[in-house]
């Protein structure tokens, strides 16, 4: 990281008030048999932060979003790092001890890519290599679901000037991700839609990361998104 470019993260990092990552078991399920296992990798968005506990936070809210679509239990499990970036969550990944089984990925990580203003082809290529990481944790090239980078243009904690130029680096990164779906039917770029970053619900007080209300509109909208790719998983071998 170049010096300009450090200072403005520590810059941005000084401004947004710390919150701690969700509490609780990080695993559960939306109810009892079989079904899918999800797990969800990334950043401070997959720890939760700005919910209380992770049946509350994307992991919690997408599963059960997702096992009202399907009409299939999901099983799901979080492992994510708070300021992460994809080079960091790789190295999480990496060295994670426990054994890990899902018959899908969630991936949702770049907004700390993009405060650090990683070139975007790098970016594809780190992605990629966090990818082939998870695949050989789990044993098997498993679905990747690859989670739109949230708009970061949109975020109050942030100034204008710094918001936008942000959000638009954050823009490119995300094509990125749109192109690796593209090229590849087993991972799926996850777009969902207008998010209501207006209303003043959908962030905690940090006015960056989700409440639980934001959470629940995010993750209900990238279900509906992920359900027809989801709908066609077989559970994974016993």
């Amino acid at each position: 990281m170049t010096q300009p470019v450090g200072r403005l993260h520590t810059a941005i990092s000084r401004r947004i008030p710390h919150l701690p990552d969700a509490g609780g078991p990080l695993s559960g399920s939306t109810s009892e048999g079989a079904g899918l296992s999800l797990l969800f990798v990334g950043d401070s968005s997959v720890a939760g932060v700005g919910a209380s506990h992770h049946g509350e936070a994307l992991a919690g809210q997408f599963s059960t979003a997702l096992a009202e679509h399907t009409g299939r239990p999901v099983a799901w499990r979080v492992l994510a790092r708070s300021g992460d970036t994809v080079r960091g969550i790789t190295e999480l990944v990496s060295s994670h001890a426990e054994t890990l089984d899902a018959d899908l990925v969630v991936l949702s990580a770049g907004t700390n890519d993009a405060l650090r203003l990683r070139r975007p082809s790098a970016w594809r290529a780190d992605v990629t290599v966090l990818v082939d990481a998870l695949r050989r944790r789990l044993g098997r090239p498993v679905p990747v679901l690859l989670v739109g980078i949230p708009p970061v243009h949109r975020f109050g904690s942030l100034p204008r000037l710094v918001r936008l130029s942000i959000g638009g680096y954050a823009m490119l990164l995300d094509r990125q991700l749109a192109r690796l779906g593209a090229a590849h039917p087993d991972l799926h770029h996850l777009l969902p839609g207008p998010l209501p970053t207006d209303t003043a619900q959908f962030f905690a007080v940090d006015r960056f990361h989700p409440s639980p209300l934001g959470y629940r509109a995010w993750a209900r909208l990238l279900a509906a998104s992920a359900a027809g790719f989801v709908s066609g998983l077989a559970p994974a071998p016993a």
